[in-house]
Formats: structure tokens, C-alpha cells, sequence
């Protein structure tokens, strides 16, 4: 009975001894490899740096790109000795070490997002990719499309570009330098930064339609008449209003000078317009520009503006004598004239 005890006991420690070492070789891949030796650590990692290039003004409504590139001013700021190489093999291979930590600054697959933020407007570019960067180098310009809202007020505003790379955090080397058979343990350090840029939308004069007066009429020559607000943020010099026309509708002079516009003014453009005889009598849109000079004196044209032109029908001169009820109401009247009329001349006769 003892016996049996002691031997229960002997086993629950055997199985008990096993149970860590089971434990370890689960956690550690039995294929990975453990490099003795380490003989540096490097202090150093790649140093982003983002700026657009060429002129980041845009106007409102325009299409166009903004150019970004990625600047790695990485530097190594310090070394660190971990292992004293013990042997010519050692020191052998903690130079080829040496020389290969320096590549913590090199900045491997950086991939470019940007971001509106906001700023009105739309990205229509997506991830660009500006590969591996190393320290000192500059990207080439990525290319980012982008639409400017029409109605985007005149400033500066932020944007986000988001940079997602690797750089080289640790390398370790291992094997027999003489004969050049040696292995590499690298390890990497994901890195995801958020950088800024600024681009400017420019002060622009705008116009709209506030009034139209028309005296159109087919088969004759009429004004027509277009009063325009300037809605921007700067002075229209020299503003003149151009029309676009189109059958049935022609004119012979297209122009009409409105002078200088402040932002908030009213100027008025009248046009004689021809109208066809056989043109049908309903509202026709017409295309109008503006064209100006900028505060640099550089002359501009705004954005089409469509106006309602109406074109009304003649007067129906015969439409009282086909009317029974205002016949009627001037033949009444016309009897009621006549005989007051009468009346009076009878009644100067008797005061005779």
C-alpha cells in the first residue's frame, strides 16, 4: 500500500515537470532562428518631411492638381555596443553589423494619402505609393487631382497627408565571414505620421443675375436689359458684359461695357436684340460672361451665366371687335356719349 502511494506520487511530479516544457515549445515557431549575438543598437529612424511644390493657389470651381512631395532627413544620432565580438569571425561580422544599421534611416514603402480636411474641395486621386526614401532624398512630385467647389469662399486652408512606411529597426548578422556565409535577422517598425500643407484659394469676383426687363417682340428689334451683382471677394475693373446668342435671337452688338464693380455693386448691361418673325413667344435662356481685370491687372472671364430672356406676344389689335362683351360695353358707352352730347345742345338752344 505504501508502495502504490509513493508511486502515484512519483508520477503527479512527472507529469507535473512536463507541463512547462510542453508550454515552451508551443510558444516558440520551431523554425525560428536565435542569433547569439547582437553586437550594436543603433538610435536613429527615418525623419519625414512634406511640402508641396509649385504655386498651391487655386480659383473657385477650377480643376487641378497639388503636388506633394516627401523629404527623409533621417539621421543616426548614436551606437551602442551590446556584444564584444570574441573572435576574427566576430569582428568580422559585427562590422558587416555596423554597416548595415545604418540603414534605420531609410524611410521602405512609403505610401502617400491626402486628405481634405476642410477644405472645399474634392480628392479625386487615391494612395499614391513614393516607394523606399532614403535619408537625404527627395520624392519624386505625386500627383493629386482635385476639384474646387464653386461656391468655395476665398482663404487658406489646412490639409492632412498621411504617411504609412517601415524603417529598419534592428539587424542582426550570423555565420562565417571568411567564406561569406552568413545570415541577416532584420527587424522592421511600422509607421503611420500625419503631416500638414496649406493651399490657398484666391479672391475672384463673382456675378449673378438680380434683375431682367424685356422688350422683345418677334419680328422686331427690342432691349433687353440685365442687371449683375458682383458676389466676390475683389473689384471687377473694366467689367463687360458678353452675350451668346442663338436663332431666334441675334443681335450686332454683343457688348455692353459696365465699368468697375466692387464686390456688392450693381451694374446694369442693355443689349438691342433682333427677334425673329417666326419666332415663338416664350422665355429663351441666353449664355452671358463677364469679362474683367484683376486686382494684377490680368484680364479674366467669369463662368457662363444663363438668363431668362422672354419674348412676349404682339398686341392683338383686333381682339376688341372679336370680343362680344367688350363690343357690347363700347357700343353702350359710345350711345351714352351721343346723347349726353344731344342733350347739352338742346339745352343751349332753349336758354336762347
Amino acid at each position: 500500500m505504501k508502495r502504490l502511494f509513493i508511486l502515484r506520487i512519483f508520477m503527479i511530479l512527472l507529469i507535473l515537470s512536463s507541463l512547462p516544457l510542453a508550454q515552451s515549445q508551443e510558444t516558440v515557431p520551431p523554425n525560428l532562428r536565435v542569433f547569439n549575438n547582437d553586437y550594436f543598437t543603433v538610435y536613429g529612424s527615418p525623419e519625414m518631411v512634406v511640402s508641396t511644390t509649385g504655386n498651391p493657389e487655386y480659383d473657385r470651381g477650377e480643376s487641378s492638381t497639388i503636388l506633394i512631395e516627401v523629404m527623409n532627413k533621417g539621421k543616426i544620432v548614436g551606437f551602442e555596443s551590446e556584444d564584444e565580438p570574441g573572435d576574427a569571425n566576430e569582428i568580422a561580422l559585427s562590422k558587416i553589423e555596423q554597416q548595415m544599421e545604418y540603414s534605420a534611416t531609410t524611410g521602405v514603402g512609403v505610401v502617400v494619402s491626402l486628405m481634405e480636411m476642410d477644405a472645399p474641395l474634392d480628392i479625386k486621386t487615391p494612395t499614391q505609393s513614393a516607394g523606399t526614401i532614403i535619408s537625404g532624398q527627395v520624392s519624386e512630385p505625386l500627383q493629386f487631382e482635385i476639384d474646387i467647389w464653386n461656391n468655395a469662399t476665398a482663404g487658406t486652408y489646412l490639409m492632412e497627408v498621411n504617411l504609412t512606411y517601415q524603417f529598419q529597426k534592428d539587424v542582426q548578422v550570423d555565420g562565417n565571414a571568411t567564406s561569406n556565409q552568413i545570415d541577416y535577422n532584420m527587424r522592421y517598425q511600422d509607421v503611420n505620421e500625419t503631416h500638414e500643407i496649406l493651399i490657398t484659394i484666391r479672391k475672384q469676383a463673382d456675378f449673378e443675375v438680380t434683375e431682367v426687363v424685356s422688350e422683345l417682340l418677334p419680328e422686331s428689334s427690342g432691349i433687353l436689359s440685365i442687371t449683375f451683382r458682383n458676389t466676390g471677394e475683389e473689384t471687377a475693373s473694366r467689367a463687360t458684359a458678353r452675350l451668346r446668342l442663338s436663332d431666334p435671337l441675334s443681335s450686332t452688338d454683343y457688348t455692353a461695357f459696365m465699368g468697375d464693380m466692387e464686390p456688392g455693386d450693381e451694374a446694369e448691361a442693355r443689349f438691342n436684340i433682333d427677334v425673329d418673325a417666326d419666332a415663338t413667344a416664350k422665355t429663351y435662356s441666353i449664355r452671358t460672361e463677364i469679362e474683367y481685370e484683376d486686382s494684377e491687372g490680368k484680364t479674366r472671364v467669369s463662368d457662363t451665366i444663363y438668363v431668362p430672356a422672354p419674348v412676349r406676344e404682339p398686341e392683338d389689335e383686333g381682339g376688341i371687335l372679336q370680343n362680344p362683351f367688350l363690343l357690347a360695353g363700347g357700343a353702350l358707352a359710345l350711345a351714352v356719349l351721343i346723347y349726353t352730347c344731344l342733350k347739352m345742345r338742346e339745352g343751349g338752344r332753349g336758354n336762347e
